[in-house]
């Protein structure tokens, strides 16, 4: 390593660059003081101490809080990769799965857990047997519960979600219109859009994505839509669509249980795009190995298995 590097590294306290990973992920000094089991001015202290060294703001305040600027959120792939490298260094042992132990909260929405969640059990089984998994219905309030730790992984479908959460896409699906066999739609083939939202339908109160597309494409057909059921289980709405009275909104993957092929008709819906689909997480889950691997693990087999549950 050449001479000058090593003068660089030696006036670098190492200490300071885990904090600054820890910074500009929590964007909050008191919060990341009590995450490394600092006081609140020694943390003010390697703030002061890492804006001199980089030669740069790195943060500037929102309201009671602090915020990383371009610069800071350059260097955090770059924090994060050496702080996994410090960790396997350290470690000293080969990463064995089966010897993981913790417990991991996944939200899903209840159709995503449907389909995700007998491939999900069945590899952890198979390679971390001793990880707990809890899966939680999906809220509104998913980011939110991801920065309080309150979650380890989230499906979202927003595009701009706050800065200290990242997100891998899960690719978009079909989405259809369906109701029942004895519905007045099915007294026309192939109806239209419009003619499905002259009916009274149902709402995913959940979904923070293809409901929306829908509200925007009947405000695009000066269509009144009209919702008269709405439940935040997707089980329970599509049960609802039973009585015959409503139509629903619903991703492709719904028709891959056989009870909803026999019962439900469907007519896809080519302009109803959802926005796109993430694996969501806090900055935090780079520092754990285990949410790391399992988040990894996930994605992985959505890829393996994309057939099958898209």
């Amino acid at each position: 390593m050449h001479y000058s590097i090593l003068e660089r590294i030696q006036a670098c306290d190492l200490n300071l660059l885990l904090s600054l990973a820890v910074l500009i992920e929590e964007q909050s000094v008191s919060v990341s003081a009590e995450r490394l089991g600092l006081s609140q001015p020694t943390m003010s202290k390697h703030l002061k101490k890492l804006r001199i060294y980089f030669d740069d703001e790195l943060f500037f305040k929102q309201g009671h809080r602090i915020k990383a600027n371009d610069k800071a959120l350059s260097l955090l792939p770059n924090l994060h990769q050496w702080l996994q490298m410090s960790q396997r260094l350290m470690l000293q042992s080969p990463f064995d799965a089966s010897d993981l132990r913790g417990a991991i909260r996944i939200a899903f929405r209840d159709d995503q857990a449907e389909q995700f969640m007998p491939l999900i059990l069945r590899t952890m089984a198979s390679e971390a047997p001793h990880l707990e998994l809890e899966f939680m219905n999906k809220s509104r309030q998913v980011f939110s519960m991801l920065e309080r730790g309150e979650l380890d992984l989230a499906t979202v479908a927003s595009e701009h979600p706050p800065t200290n959460i990242y997100g891998s896409v899960i690719p978009n699906l079909k989405n259809y219109a369906v109701y029942v066999h004895s519905h007045p739609l099915s007294a026309i083939n192939k109806p239209t859009l419009k003619q499905i939202l002259s009916h009274a339908t149902a709402e995913y109160s959940s979904s923070d994505s293809l409901e929306s597309v829908i509200d925007q494409l009947a405000t695009q057909l000066d269509c009144i839509r009209q919702v008269t059921f709405s439940s935040d289980s997707m089980t329970v709405m599509l049960h609802g669509l039973l009585a015959g009275q409503h139509v629903g909104f619903v991703p492709e993957r719904i028709f891959h249980d056989p009870f909803w092929r026999q019962h439900l008709l469907r007519v896809h819906i080519p302009e109803a795009k959802s926005a796109i689909n993430y694996l969501c997480w806090h900055a935090r889950v780079h520092s754990d190995p285990i949410i790391q691997w399992f988040k990894n693990r996930i994605l992985s087999l959505i890829d393996e298995h994309l057939d099958t549950i898209r």
